[in-house]
């Protein structure tokens, strides 16, 4: 009974890192690998990394600040990066397949990100019919099944159990990257119609596509000629140091005098007579008070 008892201890303990019981669903198998694989998958999509492409740029701003090899790069980049979006092309605009990825993109992305993983996500015949019958298809069928692997958030379940327990870095939390990702998604989805409508129709609405990335003209100020407001302002300071030389201002001093009464500790006063006096406490008839002394 003794052995018994310790061998299954002994087992469970082999099995904390390679398989756990996420959300009360089956086992996770090869949760670590898997884990890994999606982080390394996700590293790309950081918040900085996708800024410094402009890809949350949409609408009339891919037009406006974003020139045609830039368009071009960027549209590499997305396709490369998300392959399910090669299906969003111009013809897609035509014949509604767009607008129609506008509503799975999240379930396109998920699918992708586990599909190189040893869990990848499955879908059952019942499950793709109420996927596209769905509002929501990505809450209501993929989230449950992304959540039964990654865990809840700041839980002890799926990857976010190990990265707790591994003291894994904040940027590089499973979920901290997966929110990156799902963004990038988003933006990129957005960015990406932009880029087509430039491609088809040469312009976004009204406005129309540029072929150079705009760049803010800057010139440093110090080169600039004075505005009319500074110049008014030298002009008003030139006249002001020139009433002063020809009349300086008389001193003004203090009629205070030592040991006569203040009324703010550490006030100090210029007079005509004693110099610079201070207030301080001093001692008067047994009496501490405020007076004016000698600094």
């Amino acid at each position: 009974m003794k052995n018994s008892r310790l061998l299954s201890f002994a087992l469970l303990a082999a099995l904390s890192l390679s398989t756990l019981t996420a959300c009360g669903g089956p086992r996770v198998e090869n949760l670590e690998a898997t884990c890994e694989t999606l982080r390394n998958q996700m590293k790309p999509f950081e918040t900085i990394a996708m800024i410094e492409r402009d890809l949350y740029y949409d609408g009339d701003s891919v037009a406006m600040l974003l020139g045609t090899e830039t368009r071009a790069e960027n549209k590499r980049f997305i396709y490369q990066s998300f392959p399910f979006m090669k299906e969003y092309t111009i013809e897609g605009l035509q014949n509604g397949e767009y607008e129609k990825g506008l509503k799975n993109y999240q379930v396109q992305a998920a699918i992708q990100l586990f599909a190189s993983t040893p869990n990848p996500i499955v879908l059952t015949d019942e499950e793709k019919v109420t996927l596209e019958a769905s509002s929501d298809p990505y809450t209501e069928i993929i989230e449950p099944k992304v959540i039964r692997v990654m865990g809840e958030p700041y839980s002890d379940d799926g990857c976010d159990g190990l990265d707790r327990a591994n003291d894994v870095d904040y940027e590089l939390l499973i979920d901290e990257l997966y929110e990156d990702t799902q963004s990038a998604v988003e933006d990129s989805v957005g960015h990406l119609l932009g880029i087509l409508l430039c491609e088809r129709d040469g312009k976004i609405d009204e406005e129309k596509c540029d072929t150079e990335d705009f760049e803010m003209p800057y010139t440093d100020p110090s080169l600039l000629p004075p505005s009319p407001e500074e110049l008014e302002i030298l002009e008003e300071r030139r006249q002001d140091a020139e009433r002063e030389s020809q009349n300086p201002s008389t001193p003004s001093y203090s009629s205070a005098s030592p040991l006569q009464l203040c009324g703010s500790l550490g006030a100090v006063v210029q007079t005509e007579s004693y110099g610079e006096l201070t207030c301080k406490y001093v001692w008067v008839n047994r009496v501490r008070a405020l007076v004016w002394m000698r600094s």
